[in-house]
């Protein structure tokens, strides 16, 4: 009896939208924490890999707005997210082919591409199919704790790990073999999500691009999209050039490196439950800023601790800004918005912080690292945190709980 609640479709649809997208991040930043093995192979720069990952992050904005636009219209998100999820693994495959910088580039943009609406995708499921009360939680889950557990734990150790016994090459065909298992899982036993307001039958699910530019009149989908920006490039900046930073200026072997690397994967397994739970009953907008500031101290940690512990320690306390992601992409906005529109609305954000956050912000990150040292990064970080909780001041609160107590407290 106790293993059927358990054994819910709602709790199976979360196990297999974490696994959807955690292995997506997983794919995306295996290239950062395989940084130290390929550059010198391949010739390049701190430019240069800030431009691999810019890169990576225009295709996923992109392709994230369009292919989100497509599931609202077509109102078909699991074939589209189950085929997608197949041809990115061939792509993370790819990786390990390429031969120079530029090939390396392709590769990357091109799995960007069909990368990007993974994660709006997957938060539409756990928008129509969680129940309310524990609809935080499951975005939290889906977009927080399985990136720290998958993304940023496992992540840097195996991969390091695999790296040294097998290369960096073989290192990445093996990234190939998750994705078709969660594939297979996608459409083996995930079900449409129905997405008509209210979950009335008489209502289409499916939207058109003209009414969906409504969203983009809502104070919380403006507030999300600036605040995007900035907390994507505190979070690419730091998960881009920690590996390089942690190796060559604090001088760490690679394995305490990946072992480092993965107190922002505790640290994100952690806050990403954390967090979005206490938004559930204290309010969202509360949560963001608070949790937001407290994220400064992940890279200010970095620049001041030559101890591998402090390090790690300040990674975790200052990772809590993870958490807050399920917040402002997916919760704030799939109560502000009809849920016919939310993989539209929650890839509007994507894209904004893609762009901003992670080609421009990551881009810069990289230029600032070869003119002023790997520090700068760390330095532009911090500054883009501090500045992202100012914002988060704009949002106006959703979380239901609270909503109720309010209405209830004014009648």
């Amino acid at each position: 009896m106790e293993m059927k609640r358990i054994i819910t479709y709602e709790n199976k649809m979360v196990a297999i939208c974490m696994l959807c997208f955690g292995f997506a991040m997983f794919d995306r930043f295996a290239i950062a924490n395989l940084s130290p093995f390929m550059m010198e192979e391949l010739n390049m720069t701190n430019t240069d890999l800030g431009l691999v990952m810019s890169v990576f992050a225009l295709a996923w904005a992109i392709s994230g707005y369009v292919g989100s636009l497509l599931s609202d219209i077509t109102a078909n998100k699991k074939l589209l997210l189950g085929l997608l999820t197949l041809l990115s693994s061939v792509c993370a495959f790819s990786t390990g082919l390429a031969i120079n910088f530029i090939m390396l580039l392709g590769i990357r943009f091109m799995m960007g591409v069909l990368y990007g609406p993974t994660f709006p995708l997957s938060q539409a499921f756990a928008m129509a199919q969680s129940t309310p009360s524990r609809r935080g939680l499951n975005m939290g889950l889906i977009s927080t704790t399985s990136m720290g557990i998958i993304a940023n734990l496992i992540a840097p150790i195996l991969l390091v790990a695999l790296c040294l016994q097998f290369g960096w090459r073989i290192t990445f065909f093996l990234t190939f073999i998750p994705g078709v298992i969660v594939a297979y899982l996608i459409f083996k036993v995930l079900k449409e999500p129905d997405m008509a307001k209210g979950g009335d039958e008489a209502t289409s699910n499916k939207a058109s691009f003209r009414e969906s530019l409504v969203i983009f009149k809502n104070t919380n989908v403006l507030t999300s999209m600036v605040f995007s920006g900035l907390i994507m490039t505190w979070n690419v900046g730091i998960l881009t050039f920690a590996p390089l930073y942690l190796v060559v200026v604090k001088g760490f072997d690679p394995s305490v490196m990946s072992f480092v690397l993965a107190a922002f994967g505790v640290g994100a397994v952690v806050w990403g439950i954390v967090v979005p739970s206490l938004s559930d009953r204290f309010g969202r907008k509360r949560a963001t800023i608070i949790f937001s500031l407290l994220s400064v101290i992940s890279p200010l940690g970095l620049l001041i601790f030559s101890s591998p512990v402090a390090i790690g320690l300040c990674a975790f306390v200052g990772w809590s800004g993870s958490g807050v992601f399920a917040l402002y992409q997916a919760a704030i906005i799939g109560e502000s918005v009809d849920k016919k529109y939310v993989s539209t609305a929650i890839a509007s954000v994507q894209m904004a912080g893609e762009i901003v956050g992670c080609v421009i912000g990551v881009a810069i990150a990289g230029k600032l690292a070869d003119s002023f040292g790997l520090q700068a990064p760390m330095i532009f970080a911090a500054v883009c945190i501090i500045m992202a909780t100012l914002v988060a001041f704009a949002y106006y609160e959703t979380a239901p709980a609270v909503l109720a107590k309010r209405n209830a407290f004014a009648e």
